[in-house]
């Protein structure tokens, strides 16, 4: 049924505009997620969105199966798995929150502490939810490049300012280096006590032994430390959206004062809380991620392919001699860089030892 206005005969369609989007929305590109093909789906080798191949730990999936006969009531509130994650990290319940996957706490950073005027300061290329969660919220983005694939900490300490929000990925995604922990630190001592540090550890599991320090045990340093993780990867929960941030209550309590209720799921809270005490299956998906990162680096290194010594689990390599394309034709099909801001390369996630068989062998017949 149509509605005229003053003035417009009877039957003809309604000219007046609709309702439009905030200004801040015309600029912003919506993320693109790696999407698997017909071919992938059939043959189990979806390599496009870093997720943990290994899949859930048993004990998280008994206790997600338990919990589905009282989804018709809303959640609980996260009182339990936060204490869970406290004690995981060695910090009270107040310095958690839970989200619904880590990206939620990037979102809710982004609403509570930038507006118009204020400036997000972030990598380029930077993780593509810090950007559009900055954006949205009216914030001007600086875009500090990163050197030698790798964030310039120095130069965002330098450029930050009372009000900004720093985002700091790592490991990156989508380079997959990491910052040393000493960088780190000088960071959070360099800029002003009325900034965010956002410190993104989505990968954190992944990283090699001598750098594997998480910015939680930096929670002193600076007031505005958030730091965000995710039971997305290294623990196999993707599906469920099941993430946290840790930082001082006084910085968390308006992110968590005006978080969706029962933002994180009765299923989703049960599967992470077993999942936590399944350290065997965590530790067994992360070295054997490890071991197929280490396989893939060796053969780039053997066959002359440019990549990214990664702390992940993915790598980024240089496109040439058609492989990303010899990889789709098995059905093997890997993140185009160019959407990510790193055109010319491709982004495989780290598959099972199956997988990383067929794509080093696809590999090696088209580049050797």
């Amino acid at each position: 049924m149509s509605r005229q206005g003053p003035g417009e005969p009877a039957g003809a369609p309604v000219s007046r505009p609709g309702p439009r989007p905030v200004p801040q929305l015309d600029a912003i590109g919506g993320y693109v997620m790696g999407r698997p093909s017909a071919a992938e789906v059939e043959r189990g080798a979806k390599l496009s969105s870093n997720e943990n191949p290994y899949g859930p730990s048993p004990l998280g999936i008994a206790a997600a199966v338990a919990a589905l006969p009282g989804v018709n009531r809303y959640p609980a509130e996260p009182g339990p798995l936060r204490e869970r994650i406290a004690v995981a990290h060695g910090v009270s319940s107040a310095h958690v929150i839970t989200c619904a996957g880590s990206d939620e706490v990037i979102h809710l950073v982004c609403s509570v502490y930038l507006e118009p005027g204020r400036r997000m300061i972030l990598g380029s290329p930077p993780y593509g939810i810090h950007r559009i969660a900055g954006q949205l919220s009216g914030a001007d983005l600086m875009r500090v490049p990163l050197v030698d694939f790798v964030h310039d900490l120095p130069a965002m300490a330098a450029a930050a300012r009372p009000g900004d929000v720093i985002a700091v990925t790592n490991p990156h995604n989508p380079t997959g280096t990491a910052v040393t922990p000493e960088a780190l630190r000088d960071l959070l001592v360099a800029v002003p006590r009325e900034c965010v540090v956002l410190v993104d550890e989505a990968y954190h599991e992944y990283m090699d032994d001598d750098v594997r320090v998480s910015a939680v045990s930096m929670l002193d340093l600076h007031p505005g430390l958030v730091v965000s993780r995710t039971f997305s990867k290294a623990y196999g929960l993707a599906g469920l959206r099941v993430g946290y941030g840790i930082g001082q209550p006084e910085t968390l309590e308006p992110m968590d004062r005006v978080r969706m209720p029962a933002n994180v799921n009765a299923v989703g809270m049960a599967a992470a809380m077993a999942a936590l005490d399944d350290r065997e299956h965590v530790d067994r998906s992360v070295r054997m991620t490890r071991e197929g990162r280490d396989r893939l680096a060796a053969a780039c290194r053997r066959l002359g392919l440019e990549h990214v010594p990664s702390q992940t689990n993915f790598m980024l390599v240089r496109d040439r001699d058609g492989w990303p394309e010899a990889l789709a034709a098995e059905g093997i099909v890997v993140r185009p860089g160019a959407n990510l801001g790193v055109p010319d390369w491709h982004r495989v996630t780290i598959g099972t030892p199956d997988q990383m068989d067929r794509v080093i062998a696809i590999l090696e017949r088209v580049a050797g």
